[in-house]
């Protein structure tokens, strides 16, 4: 709480909200509790390949290894899965083809 560090975007794999507070994990595994909201990161990285795909969660659209619909969830690369709340399911769809368009991959 009484110290500075500075990552880049790219390096966040999603934030999870905690009442008022946030952890941000980074795709080297650490962890930094922040006090700031979801809604505060939701509105600053929105430009930047993220999706709230729940009331606790905004995710980095590239870390996203594959989706499950029918199961409301995601899989980012390294293994962690994230629930899609049914409300934002349509939403994050339509982001993530958008994003999907614009990000050096294959799909299967």
């Amino acid at each position: 709480m009484n110290r500075f560090v500075s990552v880049f975007i790219t390096e966040i794999l999603y934030i999870r909200s905690d009442v008022n507070y946030c952890y941000v994990y980074l795709r080297d595994g650490r962890k930094f509790l922040i006090a700031k909201t979801l809604k505060e990161y939701n509105d600053q990285l929105d430009a930047f390949l993220f999706a709230r795909i729940h009331k606790s969660y905004l995710v980095n659209l590239s870390a996203i290894e594959s989706c499950n619909y029918a199961g409301y969830e995601i899989r980012l690369y390294n293994g962690i899965c994230l629930p899609i709340a049914r409300r934002k399911r349509k939403v994050f769809f339509q982001q993530y083809t958008q994003a999907f368009a614009l990000l050096p991959r294959l799909a299967s």
